[in-house]
């Protein structure tokens, strides 16, 4: 989709699969084959202050919905993050 990715990772184990600039937003993007935990990224959103970041995307086998700052939708719609 022409986007640059990038990968995040801390030697204590916290990583995101990406972080996209979504809306002129720093966001994070992660992508899980079944069902799991996003523990990373609840981390990194409960510190704005220290990571600068407010919200992320949630792609799997999952229905369209949110919970609190994270947008979750199915793989199926990826291609809606282009062009922004």
């Amino acid at each position: 989709m022409g986007r640059k990715l990038y990968y995040f990772h801390k030697d204590s184990g916290l990583e995101v699969n990406f972080v996209i600039r979504y809306k002129g937003e720093c966001t994070l993007v992660e992508v899980k084959a079944v069902t799991g935990n996003t523990k990373s990224t609840k981390t990194i959103l409960r510190h704005p202050e220290k990571y600068h970041v407010y919200s992320a995307i949630k792609l799997g086998d999952y229905n369209v919905g949110r919970t609190e700052q994270i947008l979750t939708l199915p793989l199926y719609m990826a291609f809606l993050l282009r062009g922004f």
